[in-house]
């Protein structure tokens, strides 16, 4: 018997079933037409610029990845609940990171050093004497309390710098930074009314806005020394117009070898490098997985599917590979998707041209030769590295300032300013076992007033730091000036003795004499074995007395020995034997 219904219900039911059949059809369709049937507000957009070529409105519409309502013509209603930048990590997990669209990448961002700052803050905490160990993985700017002079001091100071933070929250450089994946990926625009581009290939003033400060690696690879800040030379009555942020200024000086080249940081600096790769990591240079000897000392594998480098290829359309070409694989396990091996020859493919580059070898008879086997590239191969002496930061608890985490003005004023910046020879030490370039870390000379304005309390922290001045040059320092340069060796810079087993120094800098404590700022070690600087890392150091011994004794033999390859350095300590017992030796008559 056949059922007969109203008109109002046979009504509603054809649009249930209508409805059903439309729920469906996008259940079974593919993402980019679900959008373009479900997202309706390209009816009104219609003329919106494209993200990237990799995001397409047509296929992707808008609230993929802005939220609010897209089934609504109401356009206060499709507006609620809308984000401006998608990318921000507070809601990345409803956006970018969300299932088919980036959910790898999300996680390992939130984790990185770059979100984190760990380095930076836990440092810190371990200089001033507020914690025991710089290692600690866990801290970051979202926990970090407002208990005391060194948290204040890094909530005040520090904290405008990393990928998690507001962006345009302050004016200049600071509100240029964070925004989660806009702080890197993010193309600007100068109209607001043309929605601004996405990109992967990123130039150097993309790494310049963070790394222009402390080490200063974004500068100094550029060929840029921060100059003491008079503005000159004056151009037309006016101050230089190669300006930095915060009233800095700067001139042009041999810049880094890759620079050179025409390669930008992504060049050299992977995606695990950057976004990190989902482990908690302490220091930058832990989360950094490149060497210099995966270029120069080329290792090739074939990456699996899944690989991240393909992800880069497919989107970056300057990386055209042949389909037999073996890439290059760093000793963590992370490949180059712009470093391989074709036709037998080492290459690496510039990220934002495309130009070809061949990789030139590494020089076996010196790089590779065992009487040097501890040290790392950089070592010999860093022209200069920035050395900002005397960190000078006075403490007001009378005057309040901004908190870069609370967003609030609170009592407590940071000034600080600084002895004097150069960039000169390296220092070198030692860091996991491994001869680096060193440079201080932050030498603090902390004066905290009270209320009435009187000095309370004065504090002197002096540290040095180990780390990568990326100012690379193919041309390395004659042997002479590493073995017989006391600034080289960690005595700083003077004129040095040896009499008989000990040392003594002449100066060049006199630090007591200019109130700025007994010890002069460039000495890691002085010749009665006082270390009066404390190391940035808990497994870096100086040269012991007895190292430096052994460094010193041979420029005695360097005086006519002068090539790596000679005979007397295959067996060293043979040769200092038979120098010491054969007094028929040249060396023994002069």
């Amino acid at each position: 018997m056949a059922v007969s219904f109203p008109l109002k219900s046979r009504i509603v039911i054809f649009f249930s079933l209508l409805s059903l059949m439309t729920i469906t059809f996008l259940t079974i369709n593919d993402r980019s037409q679900e959008t373009r049937l479900a997202d309706q507000c390209l009816s009104c957009h219609e003329n919106e610029s494209d993200m990237s070529v990799s995001h397409p409105n047509k296929d992707f519409g808008c609230a993929v990845c802005h939220l609010g309502n897209p089934y609504v013509a109401d356009k206060t209603i499709a507006h609620n609940g809308m984000v401006r930048n998608p990318s921000d990590l507070q809601w990345a997990d409803q956006t970018c990171g969300k299932a088919g669209c980036h959910g790898d990448l999300i996680p390992k961002v939130r984790k990185s050093i770059m979100m984190t700052n760990s380095g930076i803050i836990a440092s810190t905490l371990y200089q001033w004497h507020e914690r025991l160990s710089p290692n600690d993985t866990l801290i970051s700017f979202d926990n970090l309390p407002d208990t005391s002079l060194a948290t204040s001091h890094l909530r005040k100071l520090c904290a405008g710098c990393h990928v998690n933070k507001k962006e345009k929250d302050f004016p200049g450089e600071i509100g240029e930074r964070g925004g989660g994946c806009n702080d890197c990926h993010l193309e600007k625009v100068t109209d607001e009314k043309i929605h601004p581009g996405f990109t992967i290939k990123m130039g150097n003033a993309v790494c310049e806005k963070c790394h222009n400060r402390s080490d200063r690696i974004g500068l100094t690879y550029q060929g840029k020394f921060e100059s003491e800040g008079y503005g000159t030379p004056y151009e037309q009555g006016n101050t230089s117009s190669m300006e930095l942020s915060g009233d800095r200024y700067y001139y042009h000086i041999t810049a880094d070898i890759h620079h050179d080249a025409g390669m930008v940081c992504i060049d050299c600096h992977i995606a695990e490098d950057v976004m990190g790769d989902g482990r908690r990591y302490a220091h930058l240079e832990e989360q950094v997985q490149i060497h210099c000897k995966d270029c120069h000392q080329l290792k090739t594998a074939k990456p699996d599917e899944q690989n991240i480098i393909w992800k880069i290829i497919r989107v970056n359309k300057n990386l055209k590979v042949s389909d037999d070409s073996l890439f290059a694989r760093a000793e963590s396990g992370f490949f180059y998707a712009n470093v391989y091996r074709e036709s037998g020859k080492p290459l690496l493919r510039r990220k934002l041209d495309g130009k070809v580059l061949t990789i030139p070898p590494l020089n076996p008879g010196q790089c590779e030769a065992d009487i040097h086997r501890r040290m790392e590239c950089q070592a010999c191969h860093s022209a200069y590295i920035p050395q900002c002496y005397g960190c000078h930061d006075v403490y007001d608890p009378t005057k309040k300032q901004m908190d870069k985490v609370s967003y609030k003005e609170t009592y407590g004023h940071w000034r600080e300013g600084r002895s004097w910046i150069r960039y000169e020879t390296p220092t070198l030490g030692i860091s996991k076992n491994k001869v680096m370039p060193f440079a201080p870390g932050c030498q603090v000379f902390l004066t905290e007033l009270n209320d009435s304005l009187k000095i309370k309390r004065q504090e002197t922290w002096l540290t040095m730091a180990p780390f990568d001045p990326h100012s690379t040059r193919k041309e390395t320092p004659l042997c002479i000036d590493c073995h017989s340069r006391p600034k080289r060796f960690g005595f700083g810079e003077g004129v040095i003795r040896q009499e008989g087993r000990v040392f003594t120094m002449q100066p060049v800098y006199d630090s007591e004499k200019s109130g700025l404590g007994v010890y002069n700022l460039d000495i890691m070690i002085n010749p009665q074995g006082i270390i009066p600087q404390k190391m940035s890392r808990i497994d870096a150091r100086p040269f012991s007395l007895s190292e430096i011994k052994n460094i010193y004794r041979a420029s005695y033999c360097i005086t006519c020995h002068d090539k790596m390859n000679d005979n007397i350095y295959k067996e060293y300590e043979q040769s200092v034997q038979q120098y010491k017992t054969d007094k028929t030796l040249p060396c023994n008559t002069l």
